[in-house]
């Protein structure tokens, strides 16, 4: 690892990523026929419940889209932030009159969240994630999402990224979401070996949660923009190429 010394010669030794949207999200890219859309995912999210719930062994009821859903909305209202689809997964089991165990839900709950594709990616992003890797950045991910951070880096990991990343934080697990300090706090606690005045950047596409969340916390933050309009100056860097976020931190 790198020293102290090492991190004082980078502008930001530590880059924190929101998930959809800055990582993954982009529907501009080359996309093969045979690759489906994250539209096209969801919509087959049954189907896959169902071949899952069969590969151990349990019959799929008719209406399992409504036991989907039904548990979803019961658990959403009395879970609220630590909602997650491994909680989905073990009230599916409950539904259905299962013995709930946690070394077939886990699997289920994959099945509900499906795959997500290298395609998906926004163009440039695995170059700067791998340029910065290879400076010394130290990364992780914070993301609002009812994904687990297990199943975040389960994603992470088929598209190739996951290596660059250390922690990886899921407003599920924390049971907060952005802007609230405490998921930012959560995060920079597991990366205690670089000094705790070292700066460091936040990148997201939200400007209330991602930029505001992290400059109320006292990080610098860059924008990601993917419609019309910018920061208004409240991040350090409005950017659609994300080479010029390398040459941000970098410098």
């Amino acid at each position: 690892s790198s020293s102290g010394g090492g991190f004082a010669l980078m502008r930001y030794p530590i880059v924190f990523w929101d998930s959809g949207g800055t990582i993954f999200g982009s529907a501009s890219g080359e996309r093969p026929p045979e690759v489906p859309t994250a539209k096209q995912v969801r919509e087959s999210r049954v189907q896959r419940v169902s071949l899952a719930l069969e590969m151990f062994g349990h019959r799929a009821p008719s209406d399992l889209g409504r036991v989907l859903q039904d548990a979803s909305s019961e658990l959403q209202e009395k879970l609220g932030a630590r909602y997650s689809l491994e909680r989905l997964a073990s009230g599916v089991y409950e539904r259905l009159g299962l013995p709930v165990r946690p070394e077939e839900t886990i699997l289920v709950a994959d099945a509900i969240g499906g795959p997500r594709y290298r395609t998906w990616l926004w163009d440039g992003v695995a170059d700067a994630l791998k340029a910065l890797a290879e400076a010394g950045v130290r990364m992780g991910v914070i993301a609002d999402t009812d994904w687990t951070g297990r199943m975040m880096s389960r994603a992470l990991a088929g598209v190739g990224l996951r290596e660059y990343f250390g922690p990886v934080i899921c407003s599920c697990d924390v049971g907060v979401c952005k802007p609230a300090p405490e998921i930012f706090a959560a995060a920079r606690e597991l990366i205690p070996d670089v000094p705790s005045g070292s700066p460091v950047l936040y990148v997201g596409d939200n400007l209330e949660k991602d930029v505001g969340g992290a400059i109320a916390f006292g990080w610098d933050a860059a924008y990601h923009v993917t419609t019309k309009g910018g920061s208004s100056g409240r991040a350090v860097l409005d950017f659609v190429q994300y080479q010029d976020l390398v040459t941000l931190v970098a410098g």
